[in-house]
């Protein structure tokens, strides 16, 4: 059975009013400018990890108890500019998988690792708000790399110095091994959009050498872009009351004119359209009178049923 006419127009008018107050999340975007894999800005670490990419497997995981997805002897676990402090439950489950042969890599020069680093007899101290060249050994290689606004590091064994300050320390837990660096600016995207991207990325493969890089990104914060299509369902209405405004305020004259550059406008666009429009005109003369005058009233008042509540959300 075939739906009625008035049936499908009642629906098509419920269907509108549905889409002019519909909201699609279509985004999530990162709030701040935290170093992020999920950041693109300044402060975030998408440069890192679309170099990384080209060398390693790269994962992001929110919670700890996901690090033991990947097999400690072969992943380096990467804490940067942590967003809330860590719990001793997550100091916990860090610990006992370096101690199973990970490797974890903490840049931080807040107080959010501070649980963890007390674990293993390290802590941070004095600020140092400036931007430096700094010296860092790993193994036996050498390696230069900018630090921006760091802290000293405490305890462990040094391996990166600013000038005579101890700005990163290492240190052997089990099977595993625990470095701390005093900067969690160290690998963001504005120092590796500056001329020391070089120092900085050869410095992060070192330090970063294993085959799976994870990057912990629990705490961080998302805000959702909405998307309305209420525009695009008042679109013909706007345009509709906009002629018509211009038709009222010309008069007659007015009227004439602007029916006449849009049939004009019509004609360049698509000469189809105003054919069409003149033998829709044209039959109009000669059509008989609609058997059906009920379902045309029925459309005329849904119509203006939906104007009417459009208008109202609007004010």
């Amino acid at each position: 059975m075939i739906p009625s006419r008035a049936l499908l127009i009642s629906l098509l008018a419920l269907w509108l009013v549905f889409l002019s107050v519909l909201q699609i999340p279509i985004v999530q975007s990162i709030v701040g400018d935290p170093p992020s894999v999920f950041n693109r800005g300044d402060g975030g670490l998408s440069e890192l990890v679309s170099a990384l990419t080209v060398f390693k497997k790269i994962k992001a995981v929110r919670n700890f108890d996901e690090i033991w997805q990947y097999d400690p002897s072969t992943s380096v676990l990467l804490l940067s500019g942590l967003d809330n402090p860590l719990r001793e439950s997550d100091a916990s489950i860090v610990l006992e998988w370096v101690e199973s042969g990970g490797k974890v890599v903490v840049l931080d020069e807040y107080v959010a690792p501070r649980l963890l680093l007390e674990k293993v007899s390290v802590s941070l101290d004095s600020l140092t708000s400036s931007i430096a060249l700094g010296e860092c050994r790993l193994g036996s290689n050498r390696y230069q790399a900018l630090f921006n606004v760091y802290r000293e590091v405490l305890g462990g064994s040094p391996i990166c110095w600013v000038q005579n300050t101890v700005v990163g320390v290492e240190v052997a837990i089990g099977r595993g091994v625990l470095l701390v660096l005093g900067d969690s600016s160290t690998f963001i995207n504005e120092v590796l959009r500056s001329r020391y991207r070089h120092f900085q990325i050869v410095f992060a493969l070192a330090l970063l050498d294993r085959d799976t890089v994870v990057l912990y990104e629990g705490g961080r914060a998302f805000a959702e872009i909405l998307f309305s299509p209420r525009g695009l369902v008042l679109l013909p209405y706007f345009i509709g009351r906009f002629a018509w405004y211009t038709i009222l305020s010309g008069g007659l004259i007015g009227a004439a004119k602007t029916i006449f550059a849009g049939l004009i406008l019509i004609a360049i666009v698509s000469p189809r359209w105003l054919t069409g429009l003149t033998k829709l005109a044209f039959s109009f003369k000669y059509r008989r009178r609609s058997a059906r005058p009920s379902v045309d009233k029925l459309f005329r008042e849904s119509v203006r049923v939906w104007i009417e509540w459009v208008n109202k959300i609007g004010k």
